[in-house]
């Protein structure tokens, strides 16, 4: 579940590596053949839609669409620079995307993700050069980054609370304890009665899982920060939580 979900390349992408074909081919065909997959949701709140080759600019540009209010401001409030350096990163430790970036260098392509709301309204864009696929990790400064994105993330939907995430649910604060390592979201709520709470933790585990995996917790579950759900409903407290040992 470590792997970066938006550069997931098949086998038979990788397989033209074997083939005498120039540089732009592979790129073409990995645009070609990813854009056929196209859309997938990601998470219940993003979705990879399209891929685009754009030869005269040298650029191969991916696009997700963001649809929650709080990650849409999460990823505004996001320090450019740190966020490049962290996919940079993600990206080098990966062996599928290091042979993407290998073609995208020998093409002398940069790489462009762009992340826009529903309404095709831009929330953030990254190019990363061939240039920049070719720097060294710097692991201090990547645990650095890493803290400081997480750190950015929380603050911006602390900015939101009190916020209603559906009818039954309010999110009224986020906590990060780094001494602890975990990561605490602080929900009321209303309107509902739960008569078996055990089941209710169970349900409410399962409904949350897929996004606890999926792409907008992978810093969280690399960092092995534990995640707590916690629900205020009349005075009771049900909390779910989630540690490195679910995230394997």
């Amino acid at each position: 579940m470590r792997k970066l979900k938006f550069m997931v390349v098949g086998m038979g992408f990788l397989s033209l590596f074997s083939c005498t074909k120039t540089s732009q081919y592979v790129v073409d065909k990995y645009v070609e053949e990813e854009n056929k997959k196209l859309p997938i949701s990601l998470t219940e709140y993003m979705s990879y839609d399209s891929i685009k080759c754009d030869k005269n600019d040298n650029n191969v540009i991916m696009y997700y669409a963001l649809k929650n209010e709080l990650i849409i401001e999460a990823v505004k409030s996001q320090d450019n620079e740190v966020t490049k350096r962290v996919l940079i990163s993600a990206l080098q430790k990966d062996a599928r995307s290091q042979m993407l970036l290998k073609v995208l260098k020998e093409s002398g392509y940069a790489l462009t993700v762009k992340q826009l709301t529903k309404e095709h309204e831009m929330v953030k864009e990254i190019t990363i050069t061939p240039e920049e696929f070719s720097q060294e990790i710097d692991e201090t400064q990547t645990k650095d980054d890493i803290k400081s994105k997480i750190n950015n993330e929380v603050q911006s939907m602390i900015a939101l609370c009190p916020a209603e995430v559906d009818e039954f649910t309010t999110l009224k604060n986020v906590v990060m304890d780094w001494d602890k390592m975990e990561l605490t979201y602080m929900y009321d709520l209303h309107d509902l009665e739960i008569e078996d709470k055990e089941a209710a933790i169970e349900n409410l585990r399962q409904a949350l899982k897929p996004t606890i995996l999926g792409p907008t917790m992978r810093l969280y579950r690399e960092s092995e920060i534990a995640i707590t759900y916690q629900y205020n409903l009349n005075g009771d407290t049900i909390n779910v939580n989630f540690t490195a040992e679910d995230y394997k």
